[in-house]
Order: C-alpha cells, then sequence, then structure tokens
C-alpha cells in the first residue's frame, strides 16, 4: 500500500510515506513521553503543555496569530496526549507543507510558556475535568485505572491533578520541555502526496526549522525502562461509585499484553469477535437477544511492559447484575471452550480488521498515526500488508488458547458507576 522511510540525516527522525494520488500532507509530531511518566508533583502536566504550546510561539506570538496562520491554509491541526505518547499536527494541501513545517517546529521547540497564559489555562483544564467527571461512560475508565494500576504512573488520568494544574507555573513547564522534548526524543511523520514528500528540497527544509542550537534540551530517545512499576497491578478487584444515574456504566478487565506481544494480533481477532463489531458475540448477547445495554464492546490496551483485556457497557441500572453475567459467561465460555470460535466467527473478524485499516488508510493523517505509533513506540515499521498477513495467520487453536489464558475466573477487576453499593457486586469478581 506505501512504503515508509526512515531518515537519520535530519536534526530530527523522520518518517515519510508518500502516497499516490494524494494531494494533501499531514505532518505528525510525536513526543515520548505521556502522564505515565509524571511523578505525583507534575500530574497532567504533559497534557497541560499540549495545551500551552497552542498560545504562542516565538514568531506566532498569540494564540490568535497561529489559529489565523492555519486557518488561512483552509488546514486542520490539532494535538492528543496518551500515558505514553502526545502527538501535534498539521494536515494541509501540499503546497503548504512549509507552513506546517514551520508552525508545528515552532509549537514543540519555542512555545512562550508565558505566566499569564498559563493561569488563564488552568481554568480550561479544571472544566475539562468537570467534564469528563459529569460524563460517566468516559470517567469509569478513569476509576478503573486507578484501582488497578499502583502508584502514579498508569494509575492517573491523562488530565492530572486539580492542585498540580492550579500551581503549575513557567519555570515547571520549561524543566518538563527541556527533559522531553529534545530532538532525538520525537518524530517527525510526513505522510501524504508522493510528489511533495519526494521533492529534493525537503531535508533542507526539515533542517531549517527544527534546529536547536545551543539548547538546554535533553540529549537522545530516553530510555524509559526506570518508570515501569514493578509491581504491575493492584490487589483490589471492584471499585463502585455510587452516584445516581440514569444509566449504569462498568468497566470489566483482565491482565493482558504487552504492546511488543507477537500475540498482539491473535488477541485483535479474539477482541473482535467478543465484542468489537455489531456481529460481536457482547453485541448480540448483551444488547440484541436482551436489551441490556445501549453500548457494549470490547476493550484492548496496550502499553510498554503490560495491557489490560476486558469489556464496557452502558445497562439499565435494574439490570446490571444480569448483564455483568452475560458477559462474563460470554468471556468464560470461550476460555473453557464451551462455546469455541467457529470458522465463520474467524473469517467475519480477520475481514472486518483488514477492511477497516484499509478505509483507515484514505486518510493521510490516519496513515502518519499508523506509521508514526509503531516507529515511536516499538522502533518498527509495519507495513499493512505485514499486519494483514499476521491477521490472516490467526487459527482457531491460537484463539482458544489466548482465551485461556487471559479469561481466568478470579483474576477479573470491576469498576461501576451507578445507583448502586459495592455489596451488590462482590460476587463478580
Amino acid at each position: 500500500m506505501h512504503k515508509a522511510t526512515f531518515h537519520q540525516n535530519t536534526p530530527i527522525p523522520t518518517l515519510t510515506i508518500p502516497q499516490p494520488g494524494v494531494k494533501s500532507v499531514t505532518a505528525l509530531v510525536l513526543c515520548n513521553t505521556g502522564s505515565r511518566f509524571e511523578t505525583k508533583e507534575e500530574q497532567g502536566i504533559a497534557h497541560f503543555f499540549e495545551h500551552m504550546v497552542f498560545k504562542g510561539t516565538k514568531t506566532y506570538d498569540s494564540a490568535q496569530k497561529l489559529a489565523s496562520t492555519i486557518d488561512a491554509l483552509g488546514a486542520d491541526f490539532n494535538a492528543f496526549t496518551g500515558k505514553e505518547y502526545t502527538g501535534y499536527y498539521v494536515k494541509a494541501a501540499s503546497r503548504h507543507l512549509p507552513t506546517a513545517l514551520s508552525v508545528l517546529s515552532e509549537m514543540v521547540l519555542k512555545p512562550l510558556l508565558r505566566q499569564e497564559d498559563i493561569d488563564r489555562e488552568k481554568g480550561v483544564i479544571i472544566e475539562e475535568m468537570n467534564m469528563y467527571h459529569d460524563t460517566p461512560m468516559r470517567y469509569v475508565d478513569t476509576l478503573f485505572e486507578r484501582m488497578v494500576f499502583p502508584n502514579a504512573g498508569l494509575g492517573h488520568d491523562v488530565l492530572g491533578d486539580r492542585e498540580v494544574i492550579k500551581s503549575t507555573t513557567t519555570e515547571r513547564f520549561t524543566t518538563f520541555l527541556n527533559k522531553w522534548y529534545g530532538l532525538e526524543n520525537m518524530l517527525l511523520v510526513l505522510s501524504g502526496d508522493e510528489k511533495a514528500l519526494e521533492d529534493e528540497k525537503l531535508p533542507s527544509a526539515i533542517a531549517k526549522y527544527f534546529d536547536l542550537p545551543n539548547s538546554d534540551r535533553a540529549k537522545g530517545k530516553i530510555d524509559l525502562k526506570s518508570y515501569f512499576d514493578p509491581k504491575q497491578f493492584q490487589e483490589t478487584r471492584l471499585h463502585v461509585e455510587t452516584r445516581k444515574t440514569e444509566q449504569a456504566h462498568l468497566v470489566l478487565g483482565w491482565p493482558g499484553l504487552a504492546r511488543s506481544s507477537d500475540k498482539k494480533h491473535i488477541l485483535s481477532v479474539l477482541s473482535t469477535i467478543l465484542g468489537g463489531a455489531m456481529s460481536s458475540r457482547l453485541f448480540s448477547e448483551v444488547r440484541e437477544k436482551r436489551g441490556l445495554c445501549y453500548y457494549v464492546r470490547s476493550d484492548v490496551e496496550y502499553f510498554h511492559d503490560l495491557g489490560m483485556v476486558g469489556a464496557s457497557a452502558g445497562v439499565d441500572p435494574n439490570r446490571t447484575t444480569e448483564a455483568l453475567s452475560v458477559i462474563l459467561e460470554e468471556c468464560f465460555s470461550l476460555a473453557d471452550g464451551r462455546k469455541p470460535i467457529t470458522e465463520e466467527e474467524l473469517v467475519m473478524a480477520k475481514e472486518h480488521i483488514v477492511g477497516s485499516m484499509i478505509l483507515s488508510f484514505e486518510d493521510s493523517k490516519s496513515v502518519a498515526q499508523f506509521y508514526g505509533m509503531r516507529h515511536l513506540l516499538l522502533g518498527e515499521i509495519e507495513s499493512p500488508e505485514e499486519i494483514t498477513k499476521k491477521i490472516q495467520s490467526v487459527t482457531l487453536e491460537q484463539l482458544a488458547t489466548l482465551a485461556k489464558d487471559i479469561f481466568v475466573p478470579g483474576q477479573q477487576r470491576l469498576a461501576v458507576i451507578g445507583p448502586f453499593e459495592e455489596k451488590e457486586f462482590k460476587q463478580f469478581v
């Protein structure tokens, strides 16, 4: 489909993915940091920093000037923060690539980080926290992660801690910038118009914009292993937040696979069969046959050294225990072979995964993220063809073995938001 090329002769590590027939280019900067690597005194700084780079840079010295520069191109730009990565992108017509590179480089290399802007944005972050707290469908994930993961690390929400946000200063941001935003700890991904990406002037343009002479930034890509917690999971398996809601929300999960696992593609097929499509087992049994929920789905989370697998649902509060019983039954019947996966389910899941991947590659931003995230987090370039081959090679026997290894009775964790008491759910963990 596409040929990705890694370039090391540029100041910032660069990945290019030319796409024939595409007239746009997505420029994406990924940074090898995220909320997982914050201390308790820093919780929320990675996400807060992502907000602050939009408030002004050395050349584009106000939020208005930065936004109007992009708007004048008819372009799209935004950013995102995860637990193990942060990203910034501009998607524009390919003739505007130099401006996209200029804006992105200024945002990650030369943000102004003025205290008055920081103080103003604190209120925005607090309101974002309030919004998610008032959205139980989203907030139940936060409760689940706090319960499952020890200490700070993975156990706190990306948005962070209110008191940390309120006390954040320019000095704290500058320290964070110098530690994490060194050129070698980032990756520039360019995807789209092949003519623009194969232009012989592109390397010099990258060198021009991503230049940090005499910088205080840390050198090299940061080794994150020291941030991994040897105690990977908490012993606590149940958390119920009593709240008067019209719909109960739950997350059920088991320890899963690390991002580098060679069984990841088997899990992708297994998760799709369990709850990754409208014809999946959970959707069929919980919603279609019983009308117990509005949404139900399987969930898979990968991190550098561990993962989680399970399901989430929004259900009728009066039938929550019934829904949980059905979800657990579907997981355990996969594990013990009482409801073995059929050849028809296997073929459907494979085609669903491959078809969804192909559809996503019609957009240069999706292509940039597909290749960029794999290279940043795994140090590899894995093509869609290679992934398709791995998906198509998955067997019924591999699925049965993995289901048995993951869905172990007594190892499940459960978080619930709704009008309940904790004692109502102890039977499920």
